[in-house]
């Protein structure tokens, strides 16, 4: 029996190109096999030979087919067969109707870099230049001056041609004989996109020999030149690109240029480039850094270069160039000659760490500190603590970044962090653990390292949480968090004034509660029992509300009972079980105290918000303080020398918790109707008493409990503006009665439905109408302006009717205030809050249905009408805005120069008013009076007018035109009524020589 070759694979039988050209119709050129195109490649002489040629201009067609070599070497041998010409021709309509990527775009460059080799070696040199004619040229000429995204697709195509130049010498001098005329001019051109794309093509086959190797040198020279003209472009696009690839460029070809040009053009890209305003062009020097970081040809020339570049990267004011120099600085750790640290000194790049604030930055950074600080499998604690003391030493901060981006980068396992959180935990323990040695002090090294030890196994335990939970044995995590319950306890025994104690907080709000049972009982009875000192409630607080909320609830409860003790209704009892409550004012603060750091507190806070179960507490707390609104009542009824309860700070801060505790009790997933109802019936409730007790009784408040009034007043009404932007209260509550109820209702139940039927914002407004007095003072009526605007909302219509009547009165009361001033002013800051305030109103009013043309225009009119009457003065020359001591009457500084004056839009309005009622012909702006002459009235009109243009011609920055325009009117007339009256005597001197100074007139004679 015959044995066959094993060496040699049985012949497989011819295959019929006649079928395999029926399956490619079939598959519509599509998406084709590699081993089918190589089926294709095996009988390419018979295809060529037979089939038809709309056969192979489809097959050129498809670019399915140059997926493989052997289909680029197919489609290349079609080419000659289907004819030079038309193969670009299908190229071109390929590109433009059916959009080629560019892979496809680089794959015919193959086809036709290898279809001219091809006729080259063969030798048919009149082929060969039928394809440098027909389509080489014109993939250059369109790779230069095509317009995008069409030039980027014929880049692409030169890409194999670039890479062949590498390799023959033939295409090397073919494409220098193409392009020596048509780049040049392209880098020279006056438009950027040309330039662009012609230092892209001239890059990508530098250098460009020629075939006149005689001219070789002053060829070269001028190809330097270009590379020194795009890196000091004024284009920045075109500097940015260059960059890069003049360093690639050098790192490519660094033996054959010439060493003084190579050394002058990484000069001017180290020492001035990378300090270029423009951020792009900075980033590009690192970016071209990293094309030569691995070349072994300029590697002193790269290691020098980086040195010098990477001090100021790495501090730079933008994060891009930043993150650009740490990416080129990280890959150094893969470097097998150059070091991170040849580059910077670890001290520095411990400093860096310590500043850097963006994330991703400091990830960049990590690796290179694990070089410094190893973690091993074999962990030697004797090896690692110096390193890790030598790094707190320099900085805090960045030891905690580090060992915070250890899990998260992926650098550790759970087996490590396990091991590196038990490390830290022992060396922190053995520092604070307290046998025959005295406590450490705060200034002591063993105390800052010990707090930094635990910090670091804190943060290395919550960015690898998941991993010890889902990675590691159940008992890894549990050893580790009954580690953390005893070193906890012992800084609460010894600790508890100290620092370290708000570490421990930290790590008692992360760790299960059973591991702190013994922490819990010390915590809460020196809460109960008020030992804890002032400076260390916040953090014991904190751990109490972790570890045992329902005994800080307790706390606060019985403390808050002073309001039922001094106001509610208590039934007597006997002097046994009367319990002895202290000074009620200094319980109060406390327990006030302690509620505002649990509110405020964002872990505290975070923990009453998520959870539903404290909501029941969070409303038996509000049903507590709700005794305020009497103590606040019977303090605004005090007597002058009357002593009160409870110190004003104390109501306050109550009357404030009331207004947003109920708030806090809001479900954050499931909120119902009636939970939604309860909400705003509690907020409608403590509305009504406010309007009603509080801001109705305004004119009966004594002069003795205004201040009072004021601050209370303020406090509610910003409690308003907290309110609506935590609460919906756009929608109206939900009614439970049915149409029949409705129907049998008594009136007085009607009444009560009207009541429920009145919404939130309703109430709002008619607290801030009851507020619209000219007597209301300042300080309340600027939280008014900002509740007003609020209300102003789309969603408030109901209420925008009443905001556009606060608008329309704010004149009237701003013109009160002022008079009311007297010889006082306003300080900067009240002034900044009004004009602030009525600019917010206005524009929210204006954006409302309720304000229209007639209303602007009688708002002006009101302002124009105050401003004039705050100007005029019967007895006393009017004084010279253009003066430097001069200072105009508050309402003008307010009205005018603050809030009109500051909108363009709003100044334009006003100028218009103003010219209508001041500088038309039948204008009046004094009332006509027995006794006094025409003139007189005149001449006092044209006084004020050009007192108030002086005053804005002096604080406008626009409308100056009209200001001057205006000025020269009243001078006209001023010199016309000098001109024809005859009773000027009639005049005061106080306006005729207010009228020269203002105006700069001269006085008839006799003056």
């Amino acid at each position: 029996m015959s044995k066959s070759n094993p060496v040699t694979p049985n012949k497989q039988p011819p295959e019929d190109w006649n079928q395999l050209l029926n399956e490619f119709i079939q598959k519509s050129g599509r998406g084709l096999q590699k081993t089918f195109i190589k089926k294709l490649w095996a009988v390419h002489e018979d295809i060529l030979e037979n089939a038809n040629p709309s056969i192979l201009r489809m097959m050129f067609f498809s670019t399915a087919l140059t997926a493989c070599p052997e289909g680029v070497k197919l489609v290349a041998a079609i080419l000659f067969k289907i004819g030079v010409a038309n193969g670009m021709t299908l190229v071109e309509k390929n590109m433009t109707k059916y959009d080629m990527t560019d892979a496809e775009c680089q794959r015919y460059g193959q086809v036709f870099t290898t279809a001219w080799l091809d006729a080259f070696q063969e030798g048919e040199f009149d082929l060969a230049e039928e394809m440098e004619n027909d389509i080489i040229r014109v993939i250059c000429q369109n790779a230069l001056y095509a317009q995008k995204p069409l030039g980027s697709k014929f880049r692409k195509m030169l890409v194999p041609f670039a890479t062949s130049k590498k390799q023959e010498v033939s295409v090397d001098e073919m494409i220098s004989r193409i392009l020596e005329g048509c780049l040049w001019r392209a880098l020279e051109s006056s438009n950027y996109i040309v330039q662009s794309a012609a230092s892209e093509v001239f890059f990508m086959f530098f250098p460009l020999t020629g075939e006149d190797k005689e001219n070789m040198e002053k060829l070269m020279a001028n190809q330097y030149r270009y590379i020194s003209d795009l890196l000091q472009s004024d284009i920045v696009p075109i500097r940015t690109e260059a960059i890069p690839r003049a360093m690639r460029t050098l790192g490519d070809y660094w033996f054959i240029i010439d060493k003084a040009v190579a050394k002058q053009l990484m000069t001017y890209i180290i020492d001035t480039l990378a300090r270029d305003s423009v951020v792009g062009v900075r980033v590009a020097v690192y970016e071209g850094l990293n094309e030569i970081a691995f070349n072994p040809n300029c590697m002193n020339a790269f290691e020098h270069g980086f040195k010098c570049a990477a001090k100021n990267g790495v501090i730079d004011s933008s994060e891009r160039v930043r993150l650009a120099a740490f990416q080129c600085l990280a890959k150094m750790k893969n470097h097998k000659f150059i070091s991170c640290f040849d580059i910077m000194h670890r001290d520095d790049m411990i400093s860096v760490l310590d500043l850097e604030n963006v994330e991703d930055c400091r990830k960049q950074l990590i690796p290179i500190i694990h070089i410094f600080i190893p973690i091993s499998k074999s962990l030697d604690e004797a090896h690692y603590r110096p390193r890790v003391n030598y790094m707190l030493d320099k900085s805090r901060i960045a030891l905690l970044s580090y060992f915070r981006l250890l899990g998260p980068l992926k650098i550790i396992d759970g087996e490590q962090a396990e091991e590196l959180i038990s490390m830290f935990n022992r060396w922190a323990y053995r520092l604070i653990r307290k046998k025959d040695q005295t406590e450490l002090t705060e200034t002591s090294e063993g105390f800052r390292r010990a707090r930094a030890y635990l910090e670091c196994s804190l943060i290395i335990y919550m960015s690898c949480k998941r991993i010890l939970i889902f990675d590691c044995e159940p008992t890894v995590k549990a050893k580790i968090d009954q580690m953390f319950g005893k070193i906890v306890k012992q800084i609460f025994e010894n600790y508890g004034n100290t620092p370290l104690l708000g570490t421990a907080t930290a790590i008692s709000s992360v760790i299960p509660k059973e591991h702190l049972k013994t922490v819990a009982a010390d915590v809460l009875a020196r809460l109960a029992d008020d030992e804890v000192p002032e400076e260390a409630v916040e953090p014991f607080l904190e751990s109490a509300i972790h570890i045992n909320p329902e005994s800080v609830f307790d706390s606060l409860s019985n403390g808050l009972n002073v309001f039922s003790d001094l106001y509610g209704e208590q039934p007597k009892q006997s002097k046994k079980k009367k319990r002895d409550v202290g000074d009620p004012n200094e319980t109060l603060q406390t327990t006030l105290g302690r509620l505002k750091y649990v509110l405020q507190s964002h872990s505290t806070s975070s923990l009453l918000a998520s959870n539903d179960t404290f909501k029941p507490k969070i409303l038996h707390l509000e049903k507590k303080i709700d005794f305020v609104r009497e103590a606040i009542e019977k303090r605004l009824a005090k007597e002058e020398n009357e002593e009160n309860a409870l110190s004003d700070d104390n109501l306050l801060l109550a009357l404030e918790f009331r207004f947003i505790l109920p708030l806090y009790a809001v479900s954050e997933n499931n909120q119902d109707e009636a939970e939604r109802k309860l909400i705003i019936d509690s907020t409608k409730d403590l509305l009504r008493w406010f309007q009603n007790n509080v801001a109705g009784s305004m004119s009966q408040i004594g002069e003795h409990n205004m201040e009072f009034f004021i601050k209370l007043s303020c406090l509610f009404l910003n409690c308003i503006t907290v309110a609506l932007s935590a609460y919906d209260f756009k929608t109206r509550p939900v009614e439970y009665e049915d149409e029949e109820d409705a129907e049998n209702q008594s009136p007085e139940d009607k009444e009560k439905e009207e009541e429920d039927e009145t919404t939130v914002a309703q109430l709002i407004s008619e607290i801030t109408t009851s507020f619209s007095n000219s007597n209301t003072p300042a300080e309340i009526f600027v939280p008014i302006l900002r509740v007003g605007a609020i209300l102003c909302e789309e969603s408030y219509s109901e209420t925008h009717t009443s905001m556009a009547r606060l608008l329309r009165f704010t004149p009237k009361w701003l013109n009160r205030q002022c008079t009311d001033l007297g010889d006082d002013e306003f300080s900067l800051d009240q002034e900044k809050e009004i004009a602030d305030g009525i600019r917010q109103l206005h524009k929210k009013v204006n954006e409302t249905d309720q304000w229209d043309e007639e209303m602007a225009n009688r708002l002006f009119s009101h302002c124009f009408c105050f401003a004039v009457s705050s100007i005029m003065d019967d007895d006393e020359e009017f004084e010279d805005p253009r003066s430097e001591d001069y200072k105009p009457p508050p309402f003008i500084t307010l009205a005018v120069i603050k809030w009109i004056l500051k909108d363009k839009i709003l100044a334009n309005k006003f100028f218009d008013t103003f010219y209508k009622k001041c500088l038309s012909e039948d204008a009046k702006i004094l009332p006509e009076s027995e006794g006094q002459s025409e003139t007189k009235r005149k001449l006092t009109e044209l006084v004020i007018v050009s007192h108030f243009l002086r005053i804005l011609e002096k604080y406008s920055k626009t409308n100056l035109q009209q200001i001057k325009k205006g000025i020269e009117t009243c001078t006209t007339r001023v010199l016309d009524c000098f001109a024809n009256v005859s009773d000027l005597d009639t005049v005061d001197n106080s306006i005729m020589n207010s009228i020269s100074k203002i105006l700069d007139v001269d006085l008839p004679d006799g003056y």
